[in-house]
């Protein structure tokens, strides 16, 4: 099949879909046309200023379930146009030594006010920026850092994220060979595209050529999961050309890959310029009904290649190669304690956010008053919770019923059933004994 013919499939089998009467049912913000980045519940607007204290009193006597862990590293080789975080580019490495110095000071801290020797982590995801922005030295001490505060005896995962351009050449042979040392299972590599002009407009460093020698990299250091992240709906990419990303994905040699959509709106600590750049063109982004059928093509064509979808918008050949930490805290409802300026963390009913700061001062003061660097966060109502342990599930994979009553105490037909019976009258999810989960249409 040809481009024009993926495209037109496509839209025969969204015409099926009917999605006209969804819009037209009020259930879409804006009719579809407005679009929310959410990743979690409570969301960051729910937040209100927090200390460490709410995290980690009375411990002890909150009801205890398993534990993920996150590393955020902060540095990158460029600030990308789509980047909403906090981010500092073309560091110096007596900086990133800074910095390695208060994370390292952060984890003794966390676990200590858990008390622990090491925190148990079932699955781990180190992201950032760009972890791999380290040198192969600063690499080593990072990891031997975390896993001397982290206990990764029973982790099914450890996952790193990367930049082609940091993975290349003698100096990245020896990163990926200290990251396999170490136990890093598996790879996530920021690629986002494979046309050198859009990668330009994003302000990559990479080009298409770097990606596939990344890739070449991490296959000869021996490293067996590799997935690549790929976002649609960027200015001035039309249809055709996201059809040609995806036929180039799927014919890589790796695991699998997640497709994200382009968030123009602030979602993290800081507004990335791609809200400057809508501001000031516009017409030059993909209309609502272009980016419903990219990201239909971006099921349609990966189930078709052998890539099932066994997390919304994450794609694998086997469903054990998806991450395991977004799939322990979306789906399975573990608790996460982060380290890392702007990292995330909930544990036991309390979610927190730790400071962002884009010159780190802020980050690196509260480590030395000797706190985690919390500056946000909630204390999970019970409301809060029955939401949260519906509406996270259910956007990811599926509803477990029964592990809704566990954390709950109630069902979900209690708390859920008018929204579920309104969902199911419009073909949007189904239901057995066990399980609520989105049907294609949803």
């Amino acid at each position: 099949m040809d481009v024009k013919d993926w495209i037109g499939l496509a839209r025969e089998e969204l015409a099926q879909l009917n999605v006209e009467e969804i819009r037209q049912s009020g259930v879409l913000p804006g009719g579809g046309k407005q679009f929310f980045p959410v990743i979690g519940y409570p969301p960051l607007t729910m937040f209100s200023e927090m200390d460490d204290t709410a995290l980690f009193e009375n411990f002890d006597q909150r009801p205890a379930t398993k534990t993920i862990a996150y590393g955020h590293i902060p540095f990158c080789p460029s600030r990308c146009t789509f980047c909403h975080w906090i981010t500092k580019t073309k560091t110096k490495s007596e900086e990133v030594d800074v910095y390695l110095d208060h994370l390292e000071q952060e984890m003794s801290i966390y676990r200590s006010k858990m008390g622990m020797d090491a925190i148990p982590a079932s699955s781990v995801l180190i992201g950032g920026g760009t972890p791999t922005y380290l040198s192969p030295k600063q690499m080593d001490r990072f990891l031997s850092n975390f896993t001397r505060h982290f206990d990764l005896s029973d982790c099914t995962q450890f996952s790193i994220e990367a930049e082609p351009t940091t993975l290349l050449g003698k100096e990245g042979l020896e990163k990926l060979a200290i990251m396999k040392d170490y136990g890093v299972h598996r790879i996530s590599l920021g690629v986002q595209s494979f046309d050198d002009h859009v990668l330009s407009a994003m302000g990559r460093t990479h080009s298409n050529a770097d990606t596939l020698g990344s890739i070449d990299q991490m296959r000869r250091a021996g490293i067996d999961n590799i997935f690549i992240d790929l976002i649609y709906a960027y200015p001035g990419q039309t249809v055709e050309q996201w059809v040609g990303n995806l036929l180039t994905a799927v014919n890589l040699d790796i695991e699998g890959y997640q497709l994200y959509r382009l968030r123009i709106r602030p979602h993290g600590d800081r507004d990335g310029n791609i809200l400057k750049v809508h501001s000031k063109a516009p017409e030059k982004f993909p209309e609502p009904d272009d980016i419903q059928l990219m990201k239909y093509l971006g099921i349609m064509m990966s189930e078709r290649h052998g890539y099932g979808e066994h997390q919304t918008r994450i794609f694998a050949r086997k469903a054990e190669d998806i991450s395991h930490y977004l799939r322990d805290w979306a789906c399975d409802l573990a608790d996460v304690a982060g380290v890392g300026v702007s990292s995330w963390s909930n544990l036991r009913g309390v979610f927190s956010m730790n400071v962002g700061d884009a010159n780190l001062e802020n980050y690196y003061k509260l480590v030395r008053e000797g706190k985690v660097s919390v500056n946000r966060g909630k204390i999970r109502t019970a409301d809060d919770e029955r939401r949260r342990c519906f509406i996270l599930p259910l956007k990811n994979s599926r509803v477990s019923k029964q592990l809704f009553t566990e954390r709950t105490g109630e069902t979900v037909e209690q708390c859920f059933g008018k929204e579920i019976n309104i969902f199911k009258g419009l073909g949007l999810t189904e239901e057995n004994t066990e399980h609520v989960w989105p049907t294609k249409r949803g």
